[in-house]
């Protein structure tokens, strides 16, 4: 008997019955995010197996980035189904949500072009498992959606995130990790430090792009979640599952964010 079936032999009921939820969840999603896609010319895929990212216009190494430890023989034989995000893979410079679960799977995804830019949505269903005693096995299983738009633009790493507290959830995906090697920047409008809390690696440059106007736009029509700027784009991370109304907004919104950059910064990097 090899070593996953006994993972699937320890599976609960109450393992199961997730497993039935999500499936059903989805299939509702599915129809959802079908319709919504068609009518504003996106591809749609159930599943990752169906979809082909596009290109990552990232102009960094991904690999001296956020490399991934080495898979255990056990975690191999699963991730032949479900394993990593694939489309988290692809983008590997973004650290939101790469570690959340043990395994991942795409679903119900878009992708296409959204005012010009490239841009994917999906949901991503993950699992954990934690090994107790022996074979004794603790199954959980969750769900979330992401957002991302691929730009060419030479932006640098950069988290934008409500201090809402339930906003604040979706942010811990994003700072995983990588909230020591980020600095703190502070604006002189007291309302938007309330309101939002930026992270920079190059506190100069986030300066440079959060002007006066960016600050007021910011606030007026707000990020609804946590953002993740990076070289090839923005990630939009959350802790739940968004609704494709919700989806549109937080695209309308980065959208604006990257047409609001000052021009000089849109081809040159800051010294």
């Amino acid at each position: 008997m090899s070593a996953l079936d006994d993972i699937l032999k320890a599976i609960p009921v109450q393992g199961l019955l997730q497993l039935v939820y999500f499936w059903l969840k989805n299939r509702k999603r599915a129809k959802r995010y079908r319709k919504w896609a068609k009518a504003n010319g996106l591809q749609f895929a159930l599943t990752g197996q169906s979809f082909q990212a596009p290109p990552n216009p990232a102009t960094v190494d991904q690999s001296e980035l956020h490399g991934e430890k080495p898979l255990s023989s056990q975690q191999r034989m699963f991730a032949k189904r479900f394993g990593r995000s694939k489309i988290q893979s692809q983008y590997g410079q973004f650290i939101s949500n790469r570690f959340r679960g043990d395994w991942q799977s795409d679903k119900n995804i878009c992708w296409g072009s959204w005012k010009g830019y490239t841009v994917v949505s999906w949901d991503t269903v993950f699992y954990d498992y934690v090994v107790a005693t022996g074979q004794d096995f603790d199954w959980s299983e969750g769900e979330f959606s992401s957002i991302l738009i691929l730009t060419d633009m030479p932006l640098h790493r950069t988290l934008i995130t409500p201090k809402k507290l339930w906003k604040r959830l979706a942010s811990f995906g994003i700072e995983e990790g990588s909230s020591l090697t980020l600095k703190n920047v502070k604006f002189e409008l007291d309302s938007f430090n309330k309101q939002y809390q930026v992270k920079s690696n190059d506190p100069k440059w986030a300066f440079a792009i959060i002007d006066q106007a960016m600050m007021e736009q910011l606030m007026e029509h707000g990020l609804q979640h946590g953002i993740e700027i990076n070289s090839g784009g923005i990630m939009v991370s959350t802790w739940f599952t968004m609704e494709p109304e919700e989806v549109q907004k937080q695209l309308d919104a980065c959208v604006d964010l990257l047409g609001n950059i000052p021009e000089d910064l849109k081809h040159n990097t800051t010294d």
